[in-house]
């Protein structure tokens, strides 16, 4: 009866194959994740896995809560994929709950700050300005806007297409006049066709880990990294009034729930928010 049914080690890589088969960005990471998975549970008949198996193998590694909800959710997609196949008749994974995750503080940039980054910029790597530009003012994640390539700006419409992004949709980034000034010049100083972001002036400089984290140390910004730059994006746009639900879309956030992570900055809308109780006075 144990060899009865079909072993995880089977579904685990099945569901690898779907992953790569349907393009998924995340395949990396899935199968460093199923592999570490498959030492423990590989052998095992697959729907014999139980919900409390898969939590108590959670617990015993000390790993963040994120990344417990990540290992969570790649025995989920397993099971859901195997479930569509009829391999098995449940989703254990489902059952095992999710680990409560503390956002760590939003870093964004103050604008002293971004002065001293801008000065930095100016002294080692004025070529790479229009990228700063581009950031602050599109909230692109590093990958979207490092293999961003001319055929995705539409300097007519005002558009970035982004094709496929981290949730796996495509959306529209529309382009203020700061940002298309910037693209403006790049246009203007680099090869047409391709990616925009070239290795044309070498791959150090290129590389925006390079650059930037170097006029990053130069201003002595501490704490501060290129992921910061889409926190500032999504920051200003709630400080500047820009409501929920419109900063969700700009961001390209799946849920709102990330989204609600800035309301707090700008509390003087929940002061008016809530002043609207008051009664008014004749």
């Amino acid at each position: 009866m144990k060899n009865k049914g079909v072993k995880f080690e089977e579904i685990g890589k099945h569901a690898l194959e779907w992953y790569i088969e349907h393009g998924r960005k995340d395949v990396k990471n899935f199968r460093i994740r199923m592999n570490i998975i498959l030492k423990d549970f590989g052998h095992r008949v697959a729907e014999e896995i139980k919900p409390s198996e898969i939590d108590a193998w959670l617990k015993k590694y000390d790993w963040s809560p994120a990344t417990k909800n990540c290992y969570k959710n790649v025995f989920g997609k397993t099971f859901k994929i195997a479930f569509a196949d009829g391999k098995v008749s449940g989703n254990p994974a489902r059952l095992v709950e999710q680990r409560p995750e503390k956002n760590a503080r939003l870093r964004f940039l103050s604008a002293e700050e971004e002065a001293k980054i801008r000065e930095a910029i100016d002294l080692r790597c004025p070529r790479h300005m229009p990228e700063l530009d581009i950031a602050l003012n599109t909230g692109m994640r590093k990958s979207e806007q490092y293999s961003l390539e001319w055929g995705q700006v539409s300097f007519r419409r005002k558009r970035i297409l982004l094709d496929e992004t981290k949730n796996g949709s495509s959306r529209e980034i529309p382009m203020n006049k700061t940002c298309v000034k910037a693209f403006e010049e790049l246009h203007a100083d680099r090869p047409h066709e391709g990616r925009i972001f070239q290795s044309k002036y070498g791959r150090d400089l290129n590389d925006s880990r390079a650059w930037f984290d170097r006029v990053v140390e130069d201003a002595k910004v501490s704490n501060f990294t290129w992921h910061a730059l889409r926190h500032t994006f999504i920051s200003r746009l709630v400080m500047a009034g820009v409501d929920l639900r419109t900063a969700q879309e700009l961001a390209g956030h799946k849920t709102i729930s990330m989204t609600v992570r800035y309301a707090h900055l700008a509390p003087e809308h929940n002061q008016a928010a809530i002043e609207k109780l008051d009664p008014k006075i004749r």
